[in-house]
């Protein structure tokens, strides 16, 4: 793996854990009236809900344009140059981190060993598209599907 993947992954697990201690409080309290009245189980619930979906737009955009515009990895799915999907999977690495470190930390509220062990194989999966550039066009079209995040989290 690249540095430049590497520094991704953890710019966005930094982005998204100061997204959900910080962004996301002060939006949700300036925009819904209830959100300081849920207690602190629901609270970390709905951060992590508009973390995801924050997450799942990034993504999902990128992967729409990479299919949309990407003629490198469209012309050669398999062997095709990987460095925006590259991009892309090292974002959604450090933001299944991001989430990973969450459900540890909340295992009693929030905890569920099928989500654990989805976010170890997709990282696991990824890994390959990290450390050896294969199948980005699958990659890509895989990660469209966190375009449906948004309607689940409601």
């Amino acid at each position: 793996m690249e540095a430049r993947e590497l520094y991704v992954v953890a710019g966005s697990f930094i982005g998204f854990q100061l997204f959900f201690s910080g962004v996301s409080p002060l939006v949700s309290s300036t925009l819904t009236q209830g959100y300081g009245k849920l207690p602190p189980n629901k609270l970390n619930e709905w951060n992590s809900r508009l973390v995801s979906t924050v997450h799942a737009v990034i993504v999902g955009l990128f992967c729409l344009y990479i299919l949309w515009f990407d003629d490198a990895v469209n012309t050669d799915p398999v062997w095709g140059d990987p460095s925006l999907v590259k991009l892309n999977v090292a974002i959604t690495c450090g933001y299944l981190l991001y989430d990973l470190l969450l459900l540890a930390c909340n295992w009693s509220t929030m905890g569920d060993s099928f989500f654990v062990c989805h976010h170890l194989a997709a990282l696991y999966a990824y890994g390959y598209v990290l450390t050896r550039g294969v199948l980005p066009y699958f990659a890509n079209f895989r990660l469209i599907s966190e375009l449906s995040t948004p309607f689940v989290n409601q």
